[in-house]
């Protein structure tokens, strides 16, 4: 008896979708606020979190699966932190999707999945930490994406055919406006904004075969600002923005990575500093703007990653320091139209194999720009690529 209940188990899983998933949300209107209001606090934690359409899938055998998500009309959010004075952190995040996937699967998965943000919707996410006096720490974060999908694999093999298509307009934007008042220790601001994204994680040797078909129209834009009478010790404002974006992390079994990704929408990252005096803080703007993105990291086995990537809009990323007397500024602004990224650790030989094709079309800028009264330094480093394809294996022993 028991022999046969197995029997008809793995049959039951190799010729059945055990999980078929269809939404659709038309003209939505989702609309999240979190706010709060005080004069002194120990801490303070504001979060908000939008979707048109969510599912979640965290099951412990081997699975199929078919996704189907559609969304048009607006996801968005807001988060805001205003006080006089926080004695220890406040952390202000909004987190946006129009269509998000999040599967966990042990033992081996076969995915099929379509995700549809119709032209014309809008995904916006915006978090903001006001201060007037002083702040220990803070961390303020804003992330927006009108399709997401994010899976992890745990042994088996995992097989994932992914489609993603999003005609939406897309911005992410962090303010921390403190003009009075001090950061203290840290403050990080962050905002990262997406056409499409897929970020698929394999652990206990989990072999993974992705396919993935991005194709990205709307504008895409990540936006930073923040304005302080006096920095913290380490402040951080990065903006991030992508047209599509893919990513594969896996460890000690096969990773494969083909399919194509197309973006035509405008993606603009703008990161900037406005401080006064900043003691020996030192003040860290960074800004990333790519048309298509993907990145393969595999630990201990072979690789391929195989992808036509077109970009034809323009990539733009800015990064700006303004400051008084104080200790050091460091600026970074990166572009690309095309940007593919493999890289394999292993003590054992192993191969990364690769079949690229990338065509930019467009514009892509880079601009730096950073002053201050007197300070111990400011650098700065602009780049802007059209198309960038890297291969690399590493022994961890040397």
């Amino acid at each position: 008896m028991t022999a046969a209940i197995l029997t008809c188990a793995a049959t039951y899983a190799d010729d059945t979708t055990e999980i078929l998933n269809g939404q659709v949300n038309l003209n939505a209107n989702i609309q999240v606020t979190a706010e709060t209001s005080v004069g002194q606090a120990a801490s303070a934690m504001m979060t908000a979190i939008g979707m048109a359409n969510a599912l979640t899938i965290d099951v412990l055998t081997p699975h199929d699966i078919e996704n189907t998500q559609t969304f048009s009309g607006s996801v968005v959010g807001r988060a805001t932190t205003d006080a006089q004075t926080i004695d220890g952190a406040a952390i202000t995040t909004s987190t946006m999707f129009g269509n998000s996937a999040v599967v966990l699967v042990d033992n081996g998965m076969d995915v099929t999945s379509q995700q549809n943000a119709l032209d014309g919707a809008q995904v916006r996410s915006t978090a903001q930490h006001s201060l007037s006096n002083y702040g220990i720490t803070s961390v303020t974060t804003a992330g927006a994406s009108a399709n997401a999908w994010e899976s992890t694999a745990y042994a088996g093999e995992a097989n994932l055919d992914l489609r993603q298509d999003s005609g939406a307009s897309v911005t992410a934007d962090a303010y921390v406006l403190a003009p009075t008042a001090g950061l203290g220790v840290s403050s990080t601001t962050v905002a990262a904004a997406n056409g499409n994204s897929a970020m698929v994680t394999g652990y206990d040797a989990a072999s993974q075969v992705v396919d993935v078909d991005q194709d990205n129209r709307g504008n895409v834009t990540g936006l930073v600002r923040v304005n302080a009478g006096g920095g913290g010790e380490m402040t951080n404002a990065t903006a991030s923005a992508n047209g599509n974006n893919v990513r594969i992390e896996n460890q000690e079994a096969y990773a494969h990575l083909q399919g194509q990704q197309t973006n035509s929408g405008e993606v603009l990252a703008d990161s900037e500093i406005i401080v006064g005096n900043f003691d020996v803080d030192l003040m860290t703007v960074a800004a990333e703007g790519v048309g298509n993105s993907a990145v393969l990291s595999n630990i201990g086995s072979n690789s391929f990653m195989g992808l036509d990537q077109t970009n034809t809009a323009n990539v733009t990323a800015r990064a700006n320091f303004e400051g008084d007397a104080g200790g050091v500024a460091m600026l970074s602004s990166t572009a690309f139209g095309n940007a593919a990224t493999s890289y394999i650790c292993s003590e054992c030989p192993v191969t990364a194999y690769g079949a690229m094709n990338q065509t930019n079309s467009a514009t892509i800028s880079s601009v730096v720009t950073g002053q201050m009264t007197t300070g111990g330094m400011i650098t700065g480093t602009a780049t802007a690529i059209g198309n960038s394809s890297t291969y690399q294996t590493t022994n961890p022993r040397y």
